[in-house]
């Protein structure tokens, strides 16, 4: 189906045993012909959502819907987008267990390889690769500057064969692509060995090698894409042209939690959102000609919510992990009187939330707890202690009411290490201008007014309970925030972190695992109300 086509067809609503599908009707097959259809069905950025909660549907019914597909539709491949099994508190403390079942019960046939499944480590992270049957794919990620080695994980393509209602074999080759936005959207310190090569050109070299071994060619990506109107957008420039590449018949995408069902150069492009909201599904014809080729065609493309009915043994089985009483998932830490604590939902015209000040006041709770208050020695005046994250460290929304364990692991699911830095005033502005500037979103933080003038900053302000400070060049501050940030993840300048605060670097790094310290945090506080959170001010002059 061509962009047209996309664009102009009304959009029907279905229901296919709970499923709730907006789709795009199919063409009719060619008569005269031996043909059979392939159904793709893709999910991306499951982060570990094991358990159901409000719109996420869990593993179980995601399991559920995947199995229903497979027993309705004829030649369906299951196909996984990366991100798998980090990013959530409940894979965190299970070490991403039970992905091994989940994906062998739906049968999921290739992965995408995410900046995420590095979050552990590359040791950590071979190891889950090789869980299953599961094969993942990783075309673009080399072990050398010359991009001439690829580590022995990363598995460029893999061609599958389908067998034909007249007993011939279709040839459907997959190639897996990686955001090179992994340099710094992964620890930095775990990727400086590998090399994250363009993804357009590493794809356009494998499909020219693979020119006579397949019939059907899809890349499997975890590259960031979104919806303009009609049209679907690369967020990556140098993948803009993977739809350009001759022969390439549709593509799958990940990494920016969209909903993406449209086409770009005609070519069909799907994304299934995250945390399995969502399944993407491409069909194809596939027909036997007379001569023995095989033909193709692209028949539709929907984007499915998952239903409600559940596969038992993956429901039995989160379940047990989630009763579990060393996880101690169902603990009630503290009860949350303020709507709207959600990473997605800032202040009006800003980027800060209030989850954010949270989040980092804990991390400066966390400083004086187990640090004090530090002097200056520049100045012989005490330090002023402030906390800073990146958003993409806040994964969920705080629930209003009871807030268990597992909720609050949720919202700060990567553990990692609080680190505390000495700066300058001078060297703090610059880190608050980098936050204003950062395109992953606006760095997080409390207690601080700033204004600004055609986006760039030109006062800023300390407030505590001694009073309120304008920030100047001289003064002494300490930052706290966690070891991604600090060591140049979301593309901060490592530069500035390079004073370790001796009173925190010698507390034991296990009371400063940043998880850890904000679920004490509202255990501490027992009751979240509006006046405990200090949401920075912002002022556009």
């Amino acid at each position: 189906m061509n962009k047209q086509l996309f664009r102009l067809l009304p959009i029907l609503v279905l229901s296919l045993a709970g499923l709730q599908v907006h789709a795009l009707p199919g063409e009719t097959a060619l008569p005269g012909k031996t043909c059979d259809t392939l159904l793709l069905a893709g999910f991306n950025d499951f982060h570990g959502s094991f358990q159901e909660e409000k719109d996420i549907p869990g593993a179980a019914r995601l399991a559920g819907s995947i199995l229903h597909l497979q027993h309705t539709r004829p030649n369906v491949i299951v196909l996984a987008g990366g991100d798998n099994y980090s990013g959530g508190y409940f894979p965190r403390l299970t070490g991403g267990k039970p992905l091994k079942e989940l994906f062998d019960c739906m049968g999921v046939a290739f992965s995408a390889i995410g900046n995420h499944e590095f979050d552990w480590g590359i040791e950590a992270m071979r190891e889950r690769l090789e869980w299953g049957d599961t094969r993942y794919l990783a075309a673009n990620i080399f072990s050398d500057s010359l991009l001439r080695a690829r580590p022995s994980w990363a598995r460029p393509y893999a061609i599958l064969r389908k067998e034909l209602r007249n007993g011939t074999s279709a040839r459907i080759a997959f190639i897996g692509l990686t955001t090179q936005e992994t340099k710094t959207a992964a620890m930095p310190a775990i990727v400086k060995d590998l090399y994250f090569a363009d993804p357009a050109k590493t794809a356009m070299e494998v499909r020219k090698a693979l020119e006579d071994s397949a019939d059907l060619f899809i890349l499997l990506t975890h590259i960031g894409t979104h919806m303009e109107g009609d049209s679907v957008v690369f967020d990556e420039p140098c993948a803009r042209s993977l739809s350009s590449i001759p022969g390439i018949d549709g593509i799958f995408t990940g990494h920016s939690h969209k909903e993406v069902c449209g086409t770009h150069n005609g070519i069909p492009v799907l994304q299934a959102r995250n945390y399995g909201r969502k399944i993407a599904c491409m069909r194809f014809e596939l027909c036997q000609e007379g001569n023995g080729r095989i033909s193709k065609r692209f028949l539709d493309a929907n984007l499915s919510t998952p239903g409600k009915e559940k596969a038992p043994s993956i429901d039995s089985l989160v379940k047990r992990y989630l009763d579990d009483p060393e996880y101690a998932f169902n603990e009630i830490l503290c009860q949350n009187s303020v709507p709207g604590l959600d990473p997605e939902a800032p202040v009006p015209g800003t980027g800060f939330t209030p989850i954010g000040a949270l989040v980092t006041q804990a991390y400066q709770d966390c400083y004086r707890r187990l640090a004090g208050n530090e002097t200056g020695a520049e100045t012989g005046t005490p330090r002023k202690v402030i906390g800073v994250c990146n958003l993409g460290a806040i994964r969920a929304a705080m629930p209003q009411g009871p807030v268990t364990r597992l909720q609050a692991g949720n919202i700060l699911p990567f553990g990692g290490e609080l680190k505390a830095f000495r700066l300058s005033g001078k060297q703090l502005l610059q880190l608050l201008q980098d936050g204003l500037d950062c395109p992953a979103g606006w760095l997080q933080y409390h207690d601080l007014k700033i204004e600004v003038r055609n986006g760039k900053i030109e006062r800023a302000f300390y407030a505590d309970p001694s009073g309120i400070r304008e920030i100047k060049d001289e003064d002494p501050y300490t930052v706290v925030t966690e070891n991604f940030l600090s060591s140049g993840g979301d593309g901060y300048d490592k530069k500035l972190f390079l004073e370790p605060d001796p009173a925190f670097s010698s507390v034991p790094a296990s009371l400063r695992n940043p998880t850890d310290v904000f679920i004490g945090y509202l255990q501490q506080l027992g009751r979240i109300r509006p006046e405990d959170l200090r949401t920075p001010a912002f002022k556009a002059l």
